[in-house]
């Protein structure tokens, strides 16, 4: 059977209310050329009772709780694509994001990283749907790699349990990974109680802001070496989309 050409990683913690969506907008993409592969964090919730129903493209397992970090590896190991895409349980892909993100690498082929923006949405208390406006964050979801970015750059720093999102991406600024941009929403990403990287982002950044430094003084990276797309710049398109005050009160 030859390997499908993207890998698509789902790493699920207690995410069982959530999980159906996220894989219906799998589901939901315009590329069929792919596999699916759950990792169960240690699940306390409903979600392990439902393994035996997810059947091939997807693909279940299960580890002890060890955090995102450890699940995207654990599927990173086993992807057997070319191209890898990330998407939490708790979020959703809007329709053909994957196939603008490959198309997308597929005409700069010097790009290691594509990216669509996204959108942070919540249900009300009304029972509707509201989205903040269109920006860009250093995101897993709203990303797809060329599976060289991880021998270039490294797997996920498994001693973070916030954050190594972003450091992933730091890491690819500091070796000067090409990303070309998208400007379509490809993630939307759902704020609920649950969320850790919402409720942990000032301690997040600042343990990544510390890796970077500790690089820099080990001498992985020269001091004078400046990120080629700023941090600034997402936090601007953050102010631009700043719609959040209508929902978030």
């Amino acid at each position: 059977m030859n390997a499908p050409e993207i890998s698509v990683i789902v790493p699920v913690w207690n995410a069982a209310a959530f999980v159906d969506e996220a894989l219906a907008s799998i589901r939901g993409q315009k590329v069929s050329d792919l596999e699916v592969i759950l990792v169960d964090d240690g699940s306390t919730d409903s979600f392990p009772d439902r393994a035996a129903e997810f059947t091939a493209p997807a693909r279940y397992v299960r580890q002890s709780n060890e955090g995102p970090a450890s699940a995207r590896n654990h599927g990173l190991r086993l992807a057997q694509g070319q191209l890898v895409a990330f998407l939490d349980a708790d979020d959703v892909w809007t329709p053909g994001h994957l196939y603008r993100l490959r198309e997308a690498l597929r005409t700069n082929p010097a790009a290691g990283i594509a990216q669509g923006r996204m959108q942070q949405f919540t249900i009300g208390k009304d029972g509707g749907e509201y989205r903040s406006g269109a920006y860009r964050m250093p995101y897993m979801g709203s990303c797809l790699f060329h599976r060289r970015v991880f021998d270039e750059c490294g797997v996920f720093d498994e001693s973070m349990r916030y954050g190594e999102d972003y450091d992933l991406i730091f890491r690819c600024w500091e070796r000067n990974v090409i990303k070309c941009e998208v400007d379509e929403v490809s993630l939307l990403y759902r704020l609920h109680s649950g969320n850790s990287d919402w409720n942990n982002s000032s301690h997040a950044h600042a343990i990544v802001i510390k890796k970077r430094l500790e690089r820099m003084r080990a001498g992985s990276v020269a001091s004078n070496h400046a990120p080629p797309v700023p941090f600034q710049k997402y936090i601007g398109e953050i102010s631009e989309a700043d719609q959040w005050s209508r929902w978030l009160a």
